[in-house]
């Protein structure tokens, strides 16, 4: 019986340390911000229409006047979070920026309210710059505005980012 137990323990340790290899991999393979709702991922420069379809009907949906995309950019509006999209040089729509309500936080536990210690400890490397805190990752970015005093987070956006070459 205790070879049993000795063995059950062994593969035990065994995965977990494999999970937490997996784990950390898979962290380390990260290559964008993305935020989560309802289970839906999105992702900044992907194409819209499946996420909208995944996310189902939006509270409302509003024509943006852009003249260099002749109208075709478009806000959906949810209850925690609003998408804007608009057309890529392939005249495919896709999430331009991810826009945070109340309710809604990042992945790395941001959200409205919280101070810019907050900000800075979910995200070590970010510029600071009057108050706005901002993180790369390829072609996404986290614009976080900690308001005119740089007291408190008032708005969270992902933005489509395009580094220049």
């Amino acid at each position: 019986m205790r070879k049993g137990k000795k063995a059950a323990a062994v593969f035990l340790t065994a995965a977990a340390v494999f999970s937490s290899t997996v784990c950390t991999w898979a962290e380390a393979a990260k290559t964008a911000y993305t935020f989560t709702a309802d289970k839906v991922q999105i992702a900044v420069g992907a194409e819209a229409d499946p996420v909208l379809d995944s996310l189902g009907k939006a509270d409302a949906v509003k024509t943006l006047n852009n003249c260099a995309n002749g109208g075709k950019d478009k806000v959906y509006q949810y209850d925690d979070f609003d998408i804007y999209t608009t057309q890529n040089e392939a005249k495919k729509t896709i999430i331009q920026t991810v826009v945070l309500k109340d309710g809604a936080a990042t992945e790395e536990g941001v959200k409205l309210g919280q101070t810019p210690g907050d900000v800075k400890k979910a995200y070590p490397d970010a510029v600071e710059s009057l108050g706005l805190y901002t993180v790369t990752l390829g072609n996404s970015q986290i614009v976080i505005d900690c308001g005119i005093d740089n007291d408190k987070v008032v708005d969270i956006a992902y933005e489509y980012y395009v580094a220049k070459k």
